[in-house]
């Protein structure tokens, strides 16, 4: 048996086993260092010729190098996974030098199988977005291409990591398809967007129904509809029964732009449109603080709601004061297709202290959704004191601002779709809508998903 195994590790000890499909030819012609007489040259000539299995395609076998056991094992077993375009007679021989190497072939299949976990433990996904926008301040259309690249790793224990890097490239003065690289205002810092780490945390259970998330993250409280800004620091969320009552705590990490505008009256707080920016230049300065908590409850499978709390501090605004918070959101199911959904937040401050959104939505949410197309419609008031930071502000682009939006949607295919929202309305600032009475806007995004 072992000079059995040697002549065939001798003759087939360095096969590329493939599905492509070798020419008609003698031994010598295919194989010329394997001698004529060995007993195995009919066989791997056969094989050769039925395209089972080819040589290094220099016309040897480059027997002069030793295999391991495990090199012979992967060789059959590529042979195996090509067995059903071998004839009979070939397959016996396949199951032959099975049967020769099973103890090999196990072992393979136990490592393969190891190394399939592992390469299971990290996913990678992402979009390619291209997008047009014009703002409510007017000007020229904002073109912007963007890559967004998520990893998400397996820790083990139901412990999960994920990281988000961005890539954007725009101009509003050259054009779609003269988009640049260009930076945006964090704090005191110009930040260049290129491959900037979006978000990096870790998240898993501590406990019972108890679940944890630690590093730069987006908080998911009253799906996202006052408190959407990044965070860096820690979140907890607690699900007993159909209620799941959440919180966190940080620091806000989002550009300037998107917390208040100093270049436009129609996004300012407290009345006051350098608050965030005029008391000092260091990064202890700038530095804005939030911490929230939420209970929301399912009481149908048709109806949802949610209460929360939310606070922010910045030295520099609000008169070293906090800003406080109070939000309830609602959904209801009216139809198979069809859902109400809105909310209401009120702040302790005495500028623009309250908002709400109410709006008909028909076919969800395009994320995800394996329907065809979507929309929706439905009047906003953001007062700039009664929200952190929103996710319903895609058409209207910033708080400060009351009117009607539209959004339509549509999947070319799976992964490619075309979202459009439009804004009609103007300033809360009576003021600043006196001065600036045009106040709509419009935002396309084209995403390749991944």
């Amino acid at each position: 048996m072992k000079n059995k195994k040697k002549v065939v590790l001798s003759v087939l000890s360095t096969l590329i086993i493939s599905t492509s499909a070798a020419s008609a030819a003698s031994a010598d012609q295919l194989y010329s260092d394997v001698s004529k007489d060995n007993w195995a040259v009919a066989a791997v000539t056969k094989l050769t010729n039925d395209g089972i299995v080819t040589g290094y395609g220099d016309g040897t076998f480059r027997g002069d190098r030793a295999i391991t056991r495990y090199e012979m094992a992967q060789m059959i077993a590529s042979a195996r996974t090509h067995s059903e375009k071998a004839s009979e007679e070939d397959k016996v021989l396949i199951q032959r030098l099975s049967n020769e190497f099973s103890d090999e072939l196990n072992s393979l299949g136990v490592r393969m199988q190891n190394v399939e976990k592992k390469t299971d433990n990290v996913k990678l996904s992402g979009v390619f977005a291209n997008k047009a926008m014009k703002g409510i301040t007017g000007g020229n259309t904002w073109w912007e291409k963007e890559l967004f690249l998520n990893v998400d790793g397996d820790v083990g224990d139901g412990w999960k990591f994920h990281g988000g890097l961005d890539w954007k490239w725009g101009s509003n003065t050259k054009g779609w398809n003269g988009e640049e690289s260009f930076s945006d205002l964090y704090g005191t810092s110009d930040k260049d967007v290129n491959a900037m780490i979006y978000q990096l945390y870790a998240q898993g259970p501590v406990g019972k129904g108890l679940n944890a998330t630690i590093g730069l993250f987006t908080p998911s409280l009253q799906e996202g509809v006052v408190g959407n800004a990044r965070t860096k620091g820690v979140g907890v969320d607690y699900n007993v029964g159909k209620t799941t009552l959440r919180a966190y705590t940080g620091k806000v990490y989002e550009k300037n732009a998107d917390l208040s505008s100093p270049w436009s009256d129609g996004f300012i707080r407290h009345g006051n449109r350098y608050d965030f920016y005029n008391d000092g230049s260091t990064k202890d300065d700038n530095t804005l603080s939030v911490y929230g908590f939420s209970a929301e409850h399912t009481f149908t499978p048709k109806t949802s709601a949610g209460l929360g709390y939310y606070s922010l501090k910045s030295p520099n605004a609000y008169d070293d004061g906090r800003l406080g918070i109070v939000a309830l959101n609602a959904r209801q199911k009216l139809a198979d297709n069809l859902d109400l959904v809105g909310f209401y937040s009120h702040g302790n401050q005495d500028y623009q202290n309250k908002a709400y959104d109410l709006k008909l939505v028909y076919n969800g949410s395009p994320w995800g959704s394996d329907k065809r197309w979507g929309s929706s419609i439905g009047y906003r008031y953001l007062g700039s004191d009664a929200l952190i930071m929103s996710n319903v502000v895609n058409g209207s682009e910033k708080p400060g601002s009351k009117g009607m939006e539209a959004n339509v949607w549509y999947h070319f295919t799976k992964n490619i779709q075309l979202q459009n929202y439009f804004f009609f309305g103007k300033a809360i600032d009576s003021d600043y809508a006196a001065k600036h009475p045009d106040h709509t806007a419009f935002f396309s995004n084209l995403i390749f998903a991944f």
